[in-house]
């Protein structure tokens, strides 16, 4: 069983999606160096759960992350890192195999190191996976057309991709849900799930928009 470097951040990485982070604190920089030493580079974001706070007021990562693998590593001059990471698979935490380091030198925040078991989303009936994801897809277009403009809604349908899980990490990936709301997401225990999830997720959305009584708007990009 792989060990991996853990990086408790606030966002959630979906299979098959490339996200842009900056890393700035020193624990994660830190965090960086070892798992860009490896080859091929990767880690493990997990986000905390909300209540994950230890006495020293660092993070605790969630038991469910995913693999994301550095595609791209630029350091600045003053020493943050700006990295590209894609998404390879969900997985599990071992917390009875975690390593919590403290920082030497630091301010003793730990840097944490976990045994990484693979937690593939569940595939079922093809017809059902199907149904499923046409109602997401249709949902995911009338919200496009709520809250993106013309134009990135013009890259949200070419970007695309045809593969059902790809196709639910998409959808996911662009709804700008809370951390804790995409996180459920993340863990669905089967693609049909996830696809039905991320309607309600929608239909809810734009039920509190026309509840507040707001129009269409143009904001972000997909």
């Amino acid at each position: 069983m792989e060990i991996l470097a853990v990086f408790p951040l606030s966002v959630v990485v979906f299979p098959g999606m490339t996200v842009p982070l900056h890393v700035f604190e020193e624990r994660y920089k830190r965090l960086v160096r070892h798992a860009t030493d490896r080859s091929p580079p990767r880690f493990v974001v997990a986000p905390p759960p909300g209540d994950a706070i230890e006495a020293d007021g660092a993070a605790r990562p969630g038991e469910v992350g995913t693999v994301v693998d550095v595609v791209e590593t630029n350091e600045n001059l003053d020493g943050t890192f700006q990295l590209l990471a894609h998404g390879r698979e969900r997985c599990r935490l071992r917390f009875d195999r975690v390593e919590r380091i403290a920082e030497p030198g630091g301010n003793g925040r730990p840097l944490w190191f976990a045994a990484v078991e693979p937690w593939p989303v569940g595939r079922g009936d093809p017809n059902e996976e199907q149904v499923a994801a046409w109602d997401a897809l249709e949902a995911f277009d009338r919200y496009g057309r709520v809250f993106f403009a013309p134009e990135a809604r013009k890259q949200a349908t070419t970007a695309m991709p045809d593969d059902p899980p790809y196709q639910a990490s998409f959808v996911c990936a662009n709804l700008r849900l809370p951390t804790a709301a995409a996180q459920r997401l993340l863990e669905a225990e089967t693609l049909a799930d996830r696809f039905r999830a991320a309607r309600v997720a929608i239909d809810r959305r734009l039920d509190r928009l026309g509840g507040e009584g707001a129009g269409p708007a143009s904001e972000g990009s997909a």
